[in-house]
């Protein structure tokens, strides 16, 4: 049984891997790049049109099916762990969008573990995920009745140590312009969430790194 809601429209997919994944991977020829919990596997295709050896895998028989019928054979129908597993140290990145808030703290832990195992040293580990530290962060916990977990940019911290990654990069994702309208929520959102920050820092003295947005992205690289 699908425990997904589904992923975003080809076109906002499109958008957001230009901005948040792309620029995170290493260069095609560096190896194979897998998507767990992949859905219908648009991040796929994306990864396949720039040249990446890249494949997915999901739980879902009905979102497999959906690639299938579009003609995506690289997407396959299982469980992600057992990929990870039989890939040990072989993967340049493994990317995740969507689907960590799936899973109980144990878990994202485990995921954690199999996904360092999984990659080549200096490989990546891209992933979005809900943002509790964002105003309306409940908008995404609870909008999806499937979701059992949140995350902030001292948790993704916590869990990357924990795996055994090295750096790690998270960052905001504030609405994208590509067009009059979103221009101009952009220009909104950075007013706005100016403000939400000058909150965070009078009550926390941190005055900057705050993420408020209502998910987060983050990078974590395996030692090399």
């Amino acid at each position: 049984m699908s425990q997904h809601a589904g992923h975003g429209s080809g076109p906002s997919t499109a958008l957001s891997y230009r901005r948040d994944i792309r620029p995170s991977l290493p260069s095609p020829c560096a190896g194979p790049v897998v998507g767990i919990g992949c859905g219908r596997g648009e991040l796929v295709r994306l990864l396949l049109a720039d040249g990446y050896e890249a494949e997915g895998v999901d739980v879902s028989p009905e979102q497999v099916a959906l690639a299938h019928e579009a003609v995506l054979r690289q997407v396959k129908h299982g469980d992600y762990r057992d990929v990870l597993a039989a890939r040990a140290g072989q993967l340049a990145a493994v990317t995740a969008t969507d689907l960590l808030e799936h899973m109980a703290k144990p878990e994202v832990l485990e995921t954690f573990d199999l996904v360092a195992a999984a990659l080549l040293p200096g490989g990546v580990f891209v992933a979005r995920v809900p943002n509790s530290v964002s105003p309306f962060g409940g908008h995404i916990r609870y909008g999806d009745f499937t979701h059992e977990s949140t995350f902030t940019a001292r948790s993704v911290r916590q869990l990357a140590a924990v795996a055994g990654f090295g750096r790690v990069i998270v960052m905001p994702r504030p609405p994208m312009p590509y067009g009059f309208v979103s221009t101009l929520r952009a220009a909104a959102w950075k007013v706005i969430s100016a403000c939400y920050k000058a909150v965070l820092a009078a009550e926390t003295g941190v005055t900057s790194g705050h993420i408020v947005t209502q998910n987060l992205a983050f990078v974590a690289r395996k030692l090399p």
